[in-house]
């Protein structure tokens, strides 16, 4: 007992320090300071968000993290800047192994890291005296609307989540392959983790690309486009990832988890015209999740609730977060 309580001191003072060192900035609305936790051994980055007024108050926070290989500024500062001018804090985060957060591999996307990662980011939200620990959201986007689900199954301190355009079901993909296309694969798989295993460097591959003939780990032009619009905003992201992040995305059954959910808020946020998660794989999750549930859409393809539908999305999920936390 009396070693559980030092370390709990330690913890404590850690974030405390951590805290007082941030860099703050402001827009006319918004408050957004430097944020650093530890999550799986790896020191991560990322920004607490919270209204420019908090004085007195106890604040209810969203937790959110990027999609597959993306980073902080990959659009998702903009949402929890929008988040946070209605009233909400927000933690936004750099996963393991991305952006300024640490990492043994770097560009690796490993689901189980990353949702650990949120949950520890979830850790982080509560120790701070601004916020409401009885008050806890998550947001996630394409992969991590997929970690929206896991962690709104298995961390009891989520109240209510947003899935939007959700990662679903790796074997939902591996099923459509061709034979060929699933033999180069495993090829590619097994090939990579000999090399590793001797040593090696990790193989990479683009995360998208405007060749349809060149292996990618998304396929869809929509992503190059949205790639394309990050040196305005995200100059330091890279456009790619190890090869074994593509093998834990197929690997990956997120939509498994729905049941587990419970009781607990949940907001599907579906794309009209989403040319990577078709919109009958995620209602037939959702037919299996238990009330309350809500279904909305927006116009347009996977990527343009990073986009020309920011404004709107974000608007939609305020709404939900407002009444549910």
């Amino acid at each position: 007992m009396k070693q559980t309580i030092l370390l709990f001191i330690s913890a404590f003072f850690w974030l405390t320090t951590q805290l007082s060192g941030q860099t703050a900035r402001h827009d006319s609305n918004v408050l957004r300071q430097d944020i650093q936790f530890y999550s799986s051994g790896f020191r991560l980055k990322g920004w607490l968000f919270l209204p420019s007024d908090t004085a007195g108050k106890k604040l209810p926070v969203v937790v959110m993290a990027p999609g597959f290989s993306g980073i902080k500024e990959c659009s998702y500062q903009f949402i929890a800047g929008n988040f946070a001018k209605a009233g909400l804090a927000v933690v936004l985060f750099d996963y393991p192994n991305f952006g300024e957060s640490e990492g043994t591999f770097r560009q690796e996307a490993d689901p189980w890291l990353q949702i650990q990662a949120y949950r520890d980011a979830i850790g982080y939200a509560v120790s701070q005296p601004q916020i409401d620990p009885e008050k806890v959201g998550v947001w996630g986007g394409s992969y991590s609307g997929g970690h929206a689900i896991v962690v709104g199954a298995v961390d009891s301190r989520v109240k209510c989540f947003v899935a939007m355009t959700p990662y679903i079901s790796g074997h939902a993909l591996v099923k459509h392959l061709s034979g060929a296309t699933s033999k180069f694969l495993h090829q590619q798989f097994n090939a990579d983790r000999l090399n590793r295993l001797q040593g090696k460097a990790p193989a990479m591959i683009p995360v998208a690309t405007k060749n349809k003939a060149e292996f990618s780990a998304v396929s869809s032009l929509n992503a190059w486009n949205f790639v394309q619009s990050f040196p305005e905003y995200a100059p330091t992201y890279q456009n790619q990832v190890t090869l074994k992040s593509l093998e834990m995305e197929l690997e990956y059954e997120p939509g498994t988890y729905i049941e587990r959910t419970g009781s607990k808020p949940k907001l599907f946020l579906l794309a009209t015209q989403d040319e990577l998660i078709p919109e009958s794989l995620i209602l037939s999750v959702l037919d299996r999740a238990a009330e309350p549930k809500s279904v909305a859409r927006f116009e347009g393809h996977h990527f343009s609730a990073y986009m020309e539908k920011r404004e709107e999305i974000s608007q939609i999920a305020i709404e939900f977060f407002k009444r549910n936390l």
